[in-house]
């Protein structure tokens, strides 16, 4: 009987963890988070538009991680500047351009998923694709820790 009381009560106890803490996660970040989170990604493409991969390292966390399409699991901040680097050697920097914003989470963690366009100086598309990041929030300061995408499916050129 007596363990039959404190499996209920364990059991009770979880109930409580979840109806009352899935909500506040379900909820979405404020605002304010939500502008912080926009503010990194603008920081992120002001740093790509100049070539400068080595800020877009420092955007991460020290565990920060790009699982790119294709590819392995880039991981922690000099190997995503190089990623970016080897990638764009060579190369005149593009723009990007980040939209349709979700954000999930709460004020230490949050899940971005949002669209992506890179274009060239002339303003001509050269990537579509969508994303999934993850942010945490480090010692007041919002980093990404985890970095997804992939292409959206390529336009038939005649019209359908």
């Amino acid at each position: 009987m007596q363990q039959i009381r404190r499996f209920a009560g364990a059991l009770a106890a979880c109930f409580s963890f979840f109806v009352f803490a899935v909500p506040a996660i379900a909820g979405g970040p404020q605002p304010q988070t939500e502008a912080a989170i926009k503010a990194e990604n603008a920081r992120w493409a002001d740093a790509f538009a100049r070539g400068d991969y080595e800020a877009i390292g420092r955007l991460y966390t020290n565990e920060g991680a790009l699982l790119p399409p294709g590819g392995g699991r880039v991981r922690g901040g000099s190997a995503i500047a190089a990623y970016f680097t080897k990638g764009y050697a060579g190369v005149k920097p593009d723009t990007v351009s980040f939209s349709n914003y979700e954000f999930y989470g709460n004020d230490r963690t949050v899940t971005e998923v949002s669209d992506a366009e890179i274009r060239d100086h002339a303003g001509n598309l050269k990537y579509r694709g969508k994303q999934i990041l993850l942010f945490l929030n480090e010692g007041g300061a919002w980093k990404l820790h985890r970095d997804i995408w992939n292409d959206y499916a390529a336009q038939k050129s005649d019209g359908r």
